[in-house]
């Protein structure tokens, strides 16, 4: 599969993806080595309060309301509904306790990340306004992009 271009607008949030995969692929290594649990569901917690919550909550601010234009209303909700079923594994107390929850999350966030951008981002890049657009760029210019190979413990190697 070809490289899809990003418009520069979107390349912040294409780039916190990047890292969102980054947590699955660590994630998925953790689950086969059987790596402890515990530090599984701390970096997981760490991943949600330094990247994923924020990630959510500025695509949720920013693109929903491009539900208006009709080629992008499915994809929008779809993108809301996993954002939603995907937040439940952060925010329900105790839920990441077994290696099956762990590979569920990760297949998920994976699925979905990939959802946005093959399917979600060019859509939107083809359908929007450049006015709409350069508000985007706007909205995202000062957006950092956490790396989550700086986690101090590596318990996926």
């Amino acid at each position: 599969m070809a490289p899809i271009k990003r418009s520069k607008e979107l390349q912040p949030l294409s780039r916190q993806h990047h890292n969102g995969l980054f947590f699955c692929l660590l994630l998925e290594k953790a689950v086969k080595k059987q790596a402890d649990k515990i530090l599984m569901r701390d970096f997981c917690q760490y991943f949600w309060e330094k990247d994923l919550q924020h990630h959510f909550e500025l695509e949720e601010n920013n693109l929903t309301h491009f539900s208006s234009y009709s080629s992008l209303r499915e994809g929008i909700d779809r993108m809301m509904e996993e954002h939603t079923f995907i937040r439940k594994f952060f925010t329900s107390p105790g839920i990441l306790n077994e290696y099956s929850i762990f590979d569920q999350l990760q297949q998920l966030l994976d699925k979905h990340i990939r959802f946005e951008e093959r399917e979600l981002f060019p859509l939107i890049q083809t359908v929007i306004s450049e006015d709409e657009m350069q508000m985007l760029g706007h909205a995202f210019e000062k957006e950092t992009n956490n790396n989550c190979s700086e986690y101090p413990i590596k318990f996926w190697e």
